[in-house]
This record gives C-alpha cells, structure tokens and sequence, in this order.
C-alpha cells in the first residue's frame, strides 16, 4: 500500500512522506494522474459515453480548409498558421472521446501534409520534414507522407534519403506518378 496525501489546495496527489508529488526517495510519480485529474477538472460537463464530437471535426476541416485557400494563393505563411490552428484543435480532443486516436490520425495526416507542403514552398525543410514524418508515422501506407518526406529530405541535400523515402512510398502506391518522377529525377542526377 501507498501512503499519499492530498495538496492544501485539494489539487493534486503527494507521497505523504515528502509531499512531493514526484519523490525520488518514495519512488513515486503522481505527475500524469494530477495531470488527468487537472484537465477532467476543467471539463465543465462530461459528455455522454460512445458521443464524438462532430464540432470539432467540422472546425478542424474549416481550418484546413481555410489554409487549403491560402496555400493555392502563396500566401505559405498565412496557410501554415491556419494548418497549425487545425492541429491544434485536432491534438485537444478528449480522449474519452471513442475513437479519438482515429478521428485524430484520420484528421491530422492531411492537415500535416498540407503544413509540410506550405513549409516546403518556403523552404523550410526541416519544418517539412518533421510534419512528413508524423504522417509517415500517422498514416503508414499514405504514399502522400512519404512524397513529402522525400521532397524535405531533397532540399537537405539528403538525396539518398529521399530516394528512400519515394522507394517506401512506391511499395505502398506502385502508380504514384509523383513518386516514379521524383525518384527518377534522383537517378539521373547521381548519374
């Protein structure tokens, strides 16, 4: 048995000992269950179980939307703030949500790829990189994820890296044009 004890403020699990709510000496970590309690705290009332909110999908689309409308004009900044508005609001969805983790990666991988798009157009291939990345990670067999990937590790002049990343997208989409081009524009460079 734990002995804990509760903060003055009523707010978060210490260990009794040290009242501390990470103690090394006790070897106890209440960080992560302060934090769940902390946030259920916030909710002002919970929501009926098996209920996702349609909303937020519906604000989370308006903002890659939004930013889908800034991009195809070149405005890469304005459509990379409106992408990260909608990440944002996607990675805040309760996890009491059901199916929140698949409303997330179906919500994100598109939003992520579109930012890496933006962040490419701008150069900024590290940025690219990163958003690429997680779709790869989001969304394994997406062939998008890892055009985009391959395009940021280009402009690191990483192209043995690139042609990796397109190789790994064929597997997944043998007919992507975009990918067959861009890694035959590898090839003939190294030639």
């Amino acid at each position: 048995m734990i002995d804990v004890t509760v903060s003055n403020d009523g707010d978060k699990i210490l260990c009794k000992e040290h009242s501390l709510e990470t103690c090394t000496d006790c070897n106890i970590d209440w960080t992560s269950h302060n934090a769940l309690a902390a946030t259920l705290k916030q909710v002002k009332e919970i929501p009926p179980p098996n209920a996702a909110n349609p909303v937020r999908s519906a604000q989370v689309n308006r903002l890659k939307e939004e930013g889908n409308k800034y991009f195809k004009s070149g405005n890469y900044s304005e459509a990379i703030r409106f992408y990260t508005m909608a990440v944002d609001l996607s990675w805040g969805r309760p996890l009491w949500e059901p199916l929140a983790f698949q409303y997330v990666r179906e919500e994100l991988s598109p939003v992520l790829s579109n930012r890496s798009a933006a962040h490419l157009a701008m150069e900024n291939y590290v940025d690219a990189l990163v958003d690429a990345e997680m779709v790869t990670r989001l969304k394994r067999e997406w062939s998008k994820g890892w055009f985009r990937k391959g395009k940021a590790l280009l402009g690191m002049n990483r192209s043995q890296d690139a042609a990796e990343a397109f190789q790994t997208g064929l597997r997944f989409d043998h007919e992507s044009e975009e990918l067959k081009k861009a890694l035959a524009e590898i090839h003939q460079q190294d030639a």
